[in-house]
């Protein structure tokens, strides 16, 4: 009696343990490839439960009929627990492949460009006409008073000196002509103030 009940307890377990294999490869199986498969999977799973079932029978049978605790299970008698069909082939990655290896590029040296000779380009001063000369007649002309601007209407004076004395401004005049001194006009504020004829 307490064989039978082991038994019992036995063929329980290894049928309770054989459906949730079942029930986990016929998750995995309808997972991956029911998407894809459609009545095939159905069909799959159809012949894996008929399959269970004949097995179940088969281990009930034998455990009813045993008296002894050795029992004769699909996995023993040396035939498989499932079976299952071809799976659907892998669709490839839509990853693009690898690019090509970079081409290094080789360096060369380029000579380095020869000096140009530089050619020196004459630089020709424009032609002014000289500025009039200052005659001793027309120096000795100057009177006290004068204004400068009369004063520059005679001609541009050789040298000028300019300076402050005492806040007032001060202007010396020199005159040459053909490197002769002619003589020298003072101004004061813009005013003739002396003139010095040779």
């Amino acid at each position: 009696m307490g064989s039978r009940i082991l038994i019992g307890l036995l063929t329980l377990g290894s049928l309770a343990g054989a459906q949730s294999l079942l029930e986990h490869s016929a998750a995995a199986a309808g997972g991956s490839v029911g998407g894809v498969a459609g009545k095939k999977v159905s069909d799959g799973l159809t012949s894996i439960f008929e399959k269970v079932d004949k097995h179940t029978q088969k281990a009930a049978k034998a455990a009813t009929s045993a008296t002894s605790t050795t029992s004769t299970t699909p996995a023993t008698s040396g035939e498989p627990l499932l079976e299952v069909g071809p799976g659907v082939p892998k669709q490839r990655a839509s990853v693009p492949p690898p690019p090509p290896p970079l081409r290094h590029a080789t360096v060369r040296k380029v000579p380095a460009p020869l000096p140009m000779a530089r050619v020196p380009v004459p630089m020709i001063a424009p032609e002014v006409e000289p500025a009039p000369q200052v005659t001793l007649a027309e120096l000795r002309g100057v009177t006290a008073g004068m204004h400068r601007a009369d004063v520059l209407k005679l001609g541009e004076p050789a040298a000028r000196i300019t300076m402050y004395d005492d806040g007032h401004l001060v202007e010396i005049y020199r005159y040459l002509n053909r490197d002769a001194d002619l003589g020298a006009v003072r101004l004061t504020d813009g005013s003739v103030s002396s003139v010095q004829v040779r």
